[in-house]
């Protein structure tokens, strides 16, 4: 099968965003033996607008968007926050013969405000969406002619190549980066207070106003130095939401703590992941796991193979092939599958 994926492939970053999902999902379609054609939307969009103001370069990054699928007649189009591209371009895909299949990727959560709008946007024309929050709220965007379905963050090991859990010698004992406190202030104020609460352990905490965010390999450094991770996410209490930082913490072998309100339980155990219900828990909680470090290993080691096992680039790449096509699921898949509307 031929696969257009249009995303941020972010050039413009010179590689600080290697381990984004967009090109953990094109591993994952390569990987189970499909054709990618990569399209970064707004390299495009920057580069046919470089002479002009603005976002003048949006439309011609449409265009060629249309022209790539002339050329390369896609049986799948596949866009992962695809802003710049519009229902018309894609009203104008859905003309092609043969037409495309139309989904959509949303890796944000759907209490951020501007995320219902741009679900509903993309809904007015795409045939399927695939967001990593879970159950009941997705009905909302569900029609008889557009569907959607939870996906979890994938782990590529690949990209997720190390095994935090087989050492000892980390210089922290606990990580948690956030892109900035402005945004969420409540997340920094919860990674302070924990500082407080526990002020044996070595924190490496990113994000907040005296200490900033780190990418790229830096970002992959601070996970190595880590024995532990915080996975904090912006809400805590939609069902199975979060940022791909659990891929990225579990996926490399760190022991993570998660909210119970996540509802992760559902699928990992306490021996794979440590469930925490609030500051004072998860105090607790990391106070027993720096003293007991044999411990940190086994469950970090254990939460490591399961999440590679059940939430790796290829099944869910899998899962959003025969989602977007109609097919019969496969019996495999460790995540809600429920799929709305149709």
């Amino acid at each position: 099968m031929r696969i257009a994926i249009v995303g941020n492939f972010n050039e413009r970053k010179a590689g600080a965003n290697f381990y984004a999902t967009v090109r953990k999902l094109m591993n994952g379609f390569i990987r189970n033996g499909h054709f990618v054609m990569p399209f970064s939307d707004r390299d495009v969009a920057r580069e046919a607008g470089r002479l002009g103001i603005g976002r003048v370069g949006d439309g011609g990054a449409n265009r060629r968007l249309v022209q790539l699928c002339r050329n390369f007649r896609p049986d799948l189009v596949l866009l992962v926050h695809a802003d710049i591209i519009s229902n018309d371009t894609l009203r104008e895909l859905k003309t092609l013969k043969p037409a495309p299949v139309l989904a959509v990727v949303n890796l944000d959560p759907l209490f951020e405000a501007v995320n219902p709008p741009r679900v509903r946007r993309f809904a007015e024309v795409a045939d399927i969406t695939f967001i990593t929050t879970a159950g009941q709220p997705l009905t909302e965007f569900a029609t008889r002619r557009h569907r959607i379905a939870f996906i979890p963050n994938p782990a590529d090991r690949s990209l997720e190549a190390m095994e935090g859990f087989a050492r000892t010698d980390q210089a922290f004992d606990l990580l948690c980066s956030i892109i900035s406190e402005k945004g969420t202030p409540q997340r920094a104020a919860f990674m302070r207070a924990l500082q407080a609460a526990v002020p044996e352990a070595r924190c490496d905490f990113y994000g907040l106003d005296n200490h900033a965010p780190v990418f790229g390999a830096a970002y992959f450094d601070a996970i190595s130095g880590a024995r532990m991770g915080l996975n904090l996410s912006r809400g805590d209490d939609h069902y199975l939401y979060s940022s791909d930082r659990i891929a990225q913490y579990v996926g490399n072998g760190l022991l993570v703590f998660v909210a119970r309100s996540s509802g992760y339980g559902d699928i990992f155990s306490e021996r794979e992941l440590v469930f925490y219900d609030g500051l004072p828990d998860l105090a607790e909680k990391l106070r027993y796991f720096i003293a007991h470090d044999d411990e940190r290993r086994a469950i970090a080691q254990a939460g490591h193979a399961k999440y590679h096992a059940i939430f790796n680039e290829r099944l869910v790449a899998r899962f959003i092939e025969e989602a977007a096509f109609g097919r019969k699921l496969s019996p495999d898949y460790a995540w809600p599958t429920t799929i709305y509307g149709g």
